[in-house]
């Protein structure tokens, strides 16, 4: 459960973060660049457990405004549900969305601002200046060169990002009513079961190792001076 849950919306908060990004870097000190900057900002300075009760409030709006039931606030599928596979699958995807959005907005937040920070690092770099000398587009230039060294330093963020996927979003599904791996750990602590605190904080150790080595990885496949054999 937690997997599902996490994977979807660390993606989602990977792929629109690098996105704002590498738009505020090339379009540093516009308008577009300011917005993002301080959704950015305020998203960082906002609570977990605030963020997923504004989430909350907007669902309920949403939910009167509709005139129907569109989005779920607690567990993962409605209980004693029963119909077609088809419903049962919307279903689903109407419990995940709000939780979803509360692990993908602080994820957009935190990995736009680092995105920013490393393309504006490559924008005037000599490279760039000779892919263009060379004949290639501003566009190609920046995204065939340019946006892959940015994303080098990067490549840890990213890799510890998944590797604590399982033990990272207990508030978030706590609030929501998602039985998954944090939450486990918080029952273990209040029921002062060992075993289960143990149990997560070996599992949370095994990914941080695994992490380690997703970094290098990561590392050979975006840097072009390193050849994988």
């Amino acid at each position: 459960m937690s997997l599902r849950l996490l994977l979807l919306g660390t993606v989602i908060g990977i792929a629109i973060g690098v996105v704002v990004g590498v738009a505020g870097a090339i379009r540093q000190y516009k308008v577009s660049d300011y917005v993002s900057t301080v959704f950015s900002f305020v998203l960082l300075s906002t609570p977990v457990f605030v963020l997923a009760q504004l989430l909350k409030f907007g669902g309920l709006e949403l939910n009167a405004a509709a005139g129907t039931t569109v989005l779920y606030f607690q567990g993962e599928v409605t209980p004693s549900f029963q119909g077609s596979a088809a419903a049962e699958l919307l279903d689903r995807l109407q419990h995940l969305v709000l939780p979803t959005l509360s692990i993908a907005l602080g994820q957009i937040a935190l990995y736009s601002r680092y995105q920013r920070s490393a393309m504006l690092d490559v924008l005037g770099s000599d490279f760039l200046r000779t892919a263009r000398a060379k004949g290639l587009t501003r566009r190609r230039a920046l995204f065939t060169h340019g946006l892959r060294t940015a994303l080098i330093p990067m490549a840890t963020l990213f890799a510890f990002g998944f590797g604590l996927l399982l033990t990272g979003a207990v508030l978030t599904e706590r609030i929501f009513g998602w039985f998954g791996m944090g939450d486990w750990f918080v029952y273990g602590v209040q029921r002062q079961d060992t075993n289960i605190v143990a149990i997560v904080t070996l599992f949370a150790a095994v990914l941080i190792l695994i992490s380690g080595w997703l970094s290098d990885v990561l590392y050979a496949a975006l840097d072009p001076r390193i050849r994988i054999r």
